[in-house]
């Protein structure tokens, strides 16, 4: 148990890290920037998570549990899964192209920025390497080669900063971290493991992989279609300066969502072990959970209604003042991200990961058509008022209609009060 907590702790740091120093150079990027500029920049990367997500393959947790169940055929599972990632990785990076180029409808200049930015999708093949440490519960060897990439190429922008370069260079600052990301990773399992050549793939091996993989490559395409599609909404049904403004907002919320998995992270896994021992404290225990993490996020938007304007203006200047408005919508959506961060380590614990996939699924279907119809209506904020509508149905009042999830439903219900997170972190500090 002891590992484990560190291991999370490694993991959590590394988050942090990435988060803390990614908006001190988004701040300063945005400045720079512009709201237009800012704006196309978002669309883009936008546009290439959509279809970066399909890479994947969903193959990290069925990697992870083969690596832990089957030890003996590692180099089987890591040759196999490297290269179903580097197939996927070609075949999304073709449908990119296909789909920029012929479908979207953007500027000749945009569509060579996706280009650009979507050779990052190969790079990420690497992440295999990471699955093989977290499945050896050492995932410090990952926090220390990514956070040093990280780092280079946090400095790589700050330079483009400095010198005023233009936008394209920062796609290309994009392509050389994930360039970066992949060689660390590469090198320290070489250094730390085996060779790369003793991996081998079988197409017996594939076939298992993918045959486990597919429900997690749906309930992961959802989740980030229904994060990222707002902005490319907003993009081709507005324009590039809505999505700056618009972007600008959810940065910091985005921020924000660190509080609850931090929480989760750091409880769940203490927890754990009660299900079969004590299945009522078990209960007792998830409830303390959800009370802290949502009771947090709850204070947290009621203090940013009334600090939200100058907390815009002092990180992104005047020019993002419109800004302000989505903040104070948006950041009403990190109560049931909060919901859907500690339910789904508990679906995970029930067995019930499939329920995750299906709120996911749900969430985008009401997510698309109501941005179609709130965007043209109320622009910036109607797509902020659909993010927080969609993700209060899918992940708080979806749980409702299920005799699986109404636990979950009640358990949220309660959290909602707020008195019993703040009761949870008075016993927590004065211990």
């Amino acid at each position: 148990m002891k590992r484990a907590v560190v291991n999370i702790g490694w993991l959590l740091l590394d988050k942090f890290m990435r988060l803390s120093i990614g908006l001190l150079i988004t701040m300063w990027l945005a400045q720079y920037l512009g709201p237009t500029q800012f704006g196309q920049m978002n669309f883009v990367t936008s546009i290439v998570a959509i279809f970066a997500v399909f890479a994947t393959l969903g193959l990290k947790g069925v990697v992870v549990k083969e690596l832990v169940n089957q030890p003996t055929t590692t180099f089987n599972v890591l040759g196999s899964a490297f290269f179903l990632k580097v197939l996927g990785a070609l075949v999304t990076y073709a449908l990119l192209i296909a789909f920029s180029f012929f479908v979207l409808p953007s500027t000749v200049e945009t569509k060579w920025f996706i280009a650009i930015v979507g050779v990052s999708i190969i790079f990420k093949t690497s992440e295999v390497v990471s699955f093989y440490f977290e499945a050896k519960v050492e995932s410090k060897y990952v926090v220390w080669v990514e956070n040093c990439a990280f780092v280079i190429a946090s400095g790589i922008k700050l330079g483009l900063l400095w010198f005023e370069a233009p936008l394209i260079a920062f796609f290309i600052a994009i392509v050389i971290e994930a360039l970066l990301m992949a060689f660390a990773l590469l090198f320290i399992y070489q250094r730390q493991v085996s060779s790369l050549m003793n991996w081998q793939a079988t197409k017996r091996k594939m076939s298992s992989l993918l045959s486990q993989s597919w429900p997690l490559i749906i309930s992961s395409a959802a989740w980030v279609v229904y994060t990222r599609v707002d902005q490319v909404m907003l993009g081709t049904m507005l324009d590039a300066q809505a999505v700056g403004l618009y972007a600008a907002a959810v940065r910091l919320t985005e921020i924000a969502n660190i509080v609850p998995m931090i929480i989760t992270f750091s409880m769940v896994p203490l927890i754990m072990p009660l299900r079969a021992d004590n299945k009522d404290l078990y209960q007792t225990k998830f409830q303390q959970v959800y009370d802290l993490a949502v009771g947090l996020m709850i204070v947290g938007a009621v203090l940013t209604l009334f600090i939200a304007t100058d907390v815009v203006g002092i990180l992104y200047g005047d020019a993002y003042a419109a800004s302000t408005s989505v903040l104070k919508i948006h950041v009403w959506t990190c109560v049931f991200i909060a919901m859907a961060t500690v339910s789904g380590k508990y679906l995970l614990n029930e067995g019930l990961q499939k329920i995750t996939m299906q709120r996911h699924l749900f969430g985008v279907c009401l997510n698309i058509p109501m941005n179609y119809v709130a965007i043209p209506l109320y622009g910036i904020e109607g797509a902020a008022g659909t993010s927080l509508i969609s993700l209060a149905m899918s992940n708080y009042l979806f749980d409702a209609f299920s005799s699986r999830t109404r636990l979950c439903f009640i358990q949220k219900s309660k959290s909602l009060l707020v008195i019993g997170g703040l009761e949870t972190l008075w016993k927590r500090l004065r211990t």
